[in-house]
């Protein structure tokens, strides 16, 4: 799981936030994929790897 402190994850947080707030869920969308993608702070499993929940 990312790390609610780490800069990086906050920062796509924010603009996911900010895309919602302005209607543009697209751009939502892909800030929140961009956070997930985000280097993960511990070690990633297979399932993560391949962009499936754990």
């Amino acid at each position: 799981m990312t790390d609610e402190t780490c800069e990086g994850c906050q920062k796509y947080t924010a603009l996911r936030e900010q895309a919602k707030q302005n209607g543009k869920y697209r751009a939502a969308a892909d800030y929140e994929l961009l956070r997930r993608r985000h280097p993960s702070h511990e070690d990633p499993g297979t399932a993560v790897r391949w962009g499936l929940p754990a």
